[in-house]
């Protein structure tokens, strides 16, 4: 351990993993480090796994800087959560959430630093964090993700923290730490392109919290991409075809993109791959195996990240690609969420949703507006703040059953006044310089599939023939969308 921990006064805190997880005990708050599926904590984790289901009653309130599907899948199995904050990334915790057994605190990721430096969740007892390491000042370094790490630290406690050797020494050389001082005192923060470093590589840390520091060697991988389909490869050709109009007189240079996971954003990855478009620069909360083959292929010369998704392509990425950190970083949350930089940056943001209504309000977390998926997220931070704002969704769901342009949203997560462009494998919807009207007429027509496309028009006709105004709307016969869904297993008129 002394080359992964070079402050020698820190060696004294070494136990295993089972002495460190024996400190948390039944109803405390931990926070754990993790964010866009990676750097979280393992070792201490299968411990107190081992401990639920060895007889003891233990359940925590866990804190996170972001969606970590392991810990939640892990954690949630064995019904240890009681309380979770503040983004949800199973469906065990998820469905837990939606029968009252567990409190969730769905929080927006651009407000956590705020929220962590008051208090808001309340104490922490204690924070459980994965490392690289300890520089000679005592930093510590974090492995494939940073989050709100120093957050959750310093409102911690007490903290653990794992050495996980199985995470590339090549991260050490990633990261980019830049921690915005407190409101009054906040200054502009000097980020003016992607791949800039600000920061320096390490987190300050307060050396008298640290109870125990456990060496572990448990590599990290997500599960598998999630594959493009017809569907996702249709949504992904009409953005192309957008962009390449769009943006010809730039010469096939875009602005720095936000993307997001699953087989939308796996398709576009794949598209940019074959496109005409170069210098590709991408600011994300979080980038996985196809993101970073763009980078291997040249087609992208920037990447900024809150986390890196681990796979043995991306293993063997980190290894062998020369000179890596001059194209990539690992960023804090404060920086990969800042509305500041989203703007300055002119990012064009591609965001996905589980619905959107007429207008362009979108519904990204909750089926039928009461039973949560997982959360808000960054997405509508960064549609807010971005140059362009891009809703990229399939027109229908559960085989037809479902329209995914509704009359009115179920639950907004993403207003209507925060969204330029919506896509679906249908066709683009253009939807600046356009009043409400307008917009409701270009997302039927462009966008909404030919199954739902008239019972739209008809419901359009009517909320304009009964109430008229800027913004028609007849809130009982939208959601008796809902209730044929419901009752009828279809939202489709009989």
């Amino acid at each position: 351990m002394n080359n992964r921990i070079k402050k020698s006064s820190l060696l004294k805190c070494m136990a295993t993993a089972e002495q460190a997880a024996s400190f948390i005990q039944d109803g405390m708050t931990v926070a754990m480090s993790g964010y866009s599926m990676a750097g979280y904590p393992k070792a201490v984790v299968e411990a107190l796994v081992d401990r639920k289901q060895g007889g003891e009653d233990l359940s925590i309130n866990l804190i996170t800087g972001a969606n970590v599907p392991w810990l939640d899948e892990k954690l949630g199995h064995e019904q240890m959560i009681g309380r979770r904050a503040p983004m949800c990334a199973s469906r065990v915790v998820a469905g837990q959430a939606n029968n009252g057994s567990m409190r969730y605190v769905e929080q927006q990721m651009c407000k956590m630093p705020r929220l962590l430096r008051r208090n808001s969740f309340g104490k922490i007892d204690i924070a459980v964090v994965e490392a690289l390491g300890f520089n000679e000042n005592g930093d510590l370094i974090p492995t494939n993700a940073i989050g709100f790490m120093n957050y959750l630290m310093d409102a911690a406690e007490h903290i653990i923290v794992e050495i996980n050797t199985a995470q590339p020494e090549k991260l050490m050389a990633l990261h980019d730490v830049y921690i915005p001082q407190a409101p009054p005192d906040t200054q502009p923060i000097p980020l003016t392109s992607v791949n800039q470093r600000i920061g320096s590589g390490g987190i300050p840390v307060h050396e008298d919290k640290i109870l125990f520091i456990v060496e572990t060697s448990i590599p990290e991988q997500v599960g598998a991409l999630a594959s493009g389909n017809e569907v996702t490869k249709k949504i992904a050709a009409h953005l192309f075809d957008f962009l390449e109009v769009e943006y010809q007189a730039t010469g096939g240079i875009l602005p720095p993109i936000q993307t997001g996971f699953g087989g939308i954003a796996n398709s576009i990855a794949d598209a940019f791959q074959k496109s005409t478009f170069h210098d590709l620069q991408f600011f994300c909360g979080g980038i996985t195996e196809t993101i970073l083959e763009l980078m291997v292929s040249g087609k992208a010369t920037a990447l900024s990240t809150g986390g890196i998704g681990m796979s043995p392509r991306v293993v063997e990425i980190l290894e062998t690609m020369p000179n890596i950190q001059d194209h990539l970083v690992i960023r804090n949350g404060d920086i990969t969420n800042n509305s500041e930089i989203i703007g300055r940056l002119g990012l064009m943001a591609l965001n996905t949703g589980i619905e959107i209504d007429v207008y362009g309000n979108v519904n990204s977390s909750h089926i039928s507006g009461s039973r949560v998926v997982n959360g808000i997220g960054g997405g509508a931070n960064f549609a807010q703040n971005a140059g362009l704002s891009v809703i990229l969704i399939p027109s229908i769901a559960k085989g037809g059953a479902i329209s995914s342009i509704v009359p009115m949203v179920s639950h907004q997560d993403i207003c209507e006044h925060d969204v330029d462009i919506v896509v679906t494998e249908n066709g683009l919807a253009d939807l600046r310089g356009l009043d409400d009207g307008e917009r409701a007429d270009a997302l039927i027509a462009n966008c909404a599939s030919q199954v739902y496309r008239e019972q739209l028009l008809d419901y359009i006709r009517l909320a304009r023939e009964k109430c008229g105004g800027h913004h028609p709307q007849l809130p009982e016969e939208a959601f008796r969308w809902y209730k044929r869904l419901r009752e009828d297993k279809t939202m489709l008129e009989k």
